[in-house]
């Protein structure tokens, strides 16, 4: 079987309003929402900011796994916005809420500790970047405070 090849699309990190809406135990978990007040993207092939609006309804189960739906639009440098909603996975919260804390993982091996994924997809009607519609993404994240931070990159 031929192994995944993937290349980098962006760096992507949203900050978040605080504190966080909890809903509290819900039929699917404890339900949060996360509002995304902005941020940024940065790749050879795209970049610009996060706009503000966006969020995250995640729910946590009972065994400390939280479940990403996030929904943000972007909007590059040279005008064109991109909706972006993205599911995955983060475990365990706690060591999400331990590192976000702090500011983020003090090193590699801390952020190790976490599993953190999501398979965002895009949409656009800018013609300059309609092969974001046709492609399949991965990213892996983290917990930083205030804010998440994303490594996106383009399943090939």
């Amino acid at each position: 079987m031929r192994r995944l090849e993937t290349r980098h699309l962006c760096t992507y990190r949203a900050a978040l309003a605080s504190p966080q809406q909890d809903v509290g135990a819900a039929y699917f978990g404890r339900r949060m929402i996360a509002q995304v007040t902005g941020g940024e993207f940065a790749g050879d092939r795209l970049r610009g900011t996060v706009l503000p609006g966006g969020g995250d309804w995640a729910t946590i189960d009972a065994g400390g796994t939280l479940r990403l739906d996030a929904r943000v639009t972007l909007e590059t440098d040279d005008g064109a916005r991109i909706y972006v909603s993205y599911r995955g996975v983060l475990r365990p919260y706690a060591v999400a809420r331990a590192h976000g804390a702090k500011g983020g993982p003090a090193d590699d091996a801390e952020a190790r500790q976490l599993y953190f994924r999501t398979a965002p997809v895009f949409e656009t009607g800018d013609a300059r970047y309609a092969w974001l519609n046709d492609i399949v993404a991965v990213a892996s994240g983290k917990a930083l405070g205030h804010s998440v931070e994303y490594e996106v990159f383009e399943v090939l």
